[in-house]
């Protein structure tokens, strides 16, 4: 007798366990899913459970508990994040890479805007104060504001010089104090340039920098 109980204590827990892995199959097929492998169910479960339970989304896209734990922009996507304008800008016009020089990242957008040529330039500086001096060579003396999120804005006014782009001779440029990303517009008259800059420029509030609540 106690033989016999042996043999069908086995018997009975592979059934049980063929009929939990059974209808956790159904379940997932029923929600659109596919069956991979009789652990694919619990893995993509947990995966998305513990993104979905973050009260953060970075700029990258990941989930995060808290804003301190997504990473400063970076690269072409945190220059996407970083500069709302950018993505209108693309569509206006083209936007490649550009040669670095000093600076890590260079995209340049070139569009016809109010019928007059004009160029943005999209970068980023390892060592903000490199960005800086690049635009205080402009010889324009940059106006510095507060922005709502608390940090300083330096702006420098349209100025003309020789530039790459032949009769967008009219530069202006925007960073924030301590960040390394900035824009420049360069265009044929100063007031495009400017109105520009302010239409494809605008830098992320600080507050949402690293992401945003869910």
């Amino acid at each position: 007798m106690q033989q016999r109980r042996d043999r069908v204590t086995p018997v009975l827990f592979a059934i049980t366990v063929m009929l939990a892995l059974t209808v956790a199959g159904i379940i997932h097929v029923a929600h659109g899913g596919e069956v991979t492998g009789p652990f694919a169910v619990a893995d993509q479960v947990s995966s998305t459970t513990k993104q979905a339970n973050t009260p953060y989304v970075c700029w990258d896209g990941n989930g995060a508990g808290s804003l301190t734990r997504c990473p400063d922009p970076r690269g072409e996507d945190g220059m996407k994040w970083v500069f709302p304008g950018y993505q209108e800008a693309a569509r206006s016009g083209e936007c490649a890479h550009g040669e670095t020089g000093p600076r890590d990242l260079f995209v340049e957008c070139s569009m016809s805007w109010r019928g007059t040529p004009v160029y943005l330039h999209y970068a980023y500086w390892g060592e903000w104060r490199t960005g800086q001096r690049k635009y205080a060579a402009i010889g324009s003396t940059p106006r510095i504001e507060q922005r709502p999120d608390g940090a300083m804005s330096l702006f420098w006014r349209p100025r003309r010089l020789p530039t790459p782009h032949g009769e967008a001779s009219w530069v202006t440029a925007e960073m924030v104090e301590g960040r390394g990303w900035s824009v420049a517009a360069y265009a044929g008259d100063g007031e495009v340039a400017r109105a520009a800059l302010e239409e494809f420029g605008e830098i992320r509030d600080l507050r949402e920098w690293r992401g945003l609540p869910r």
